[in-house]
């Protein structure tokens, strides 16, 4: 005979306490996430990282214009260009925008000093004015 069979066709007793509602219930099993926002946190660390664009002659000349008629206190925005990595088919970086008020163009150093950033003026792309 079964060491159980003396339990086996027993009545389940009833619990004193009052039922719990479906929707409680379902957030006892639900999944639990140690770190509140981590995942969305990671995903929007991911990089999408593209070859540098090439600038044609005459959109270097029109860029270099710009940077030259640039003056402090200017608020603009770059279009930047921030390489990570060298590959067989060329520098692999990642766009953004930066914008601020232009302190200084440190024509030595070749950067743009914003109140935001330091960009080095061979990373720019664009320049605009807000």
């Amino acid at each position: 005979m079964n060491a159980y069979s003396d339990i086996f066709y027993k009545k389940r007793a009833r619990s004193t306490r009052p039922m719990m509602s479906r929707g409680d219930r379902a957030k006892i099993f639900a999944p639990f996430a140690a770190l509140r926002g981590f995942e969305e946190s990671a995903h929007a660390r991911e990089k999408t990282l593209t070859l540098r664009p090439s600038v044609a002659e005459d959109r270097a000349e029109q860029l270099d214009r710009r940077i030259r008629a640039l003056r402090r206190g200017d608020a603009v925005t770059l279009t930047v260009f921030e390489p990570v990595a060298q590959t067989p088919q060329g520098v692999l970086g990642q766009l953004r925008t930066v914008a601020g008020t232009l302190l200084i163009v440190d024509p030595v150093n070749l950067n743009l000093l914003l109140t935001t950033a330091k960009v080095p003026i061979s990373q720019v792309l664009d320049v605009g004015r807000r």
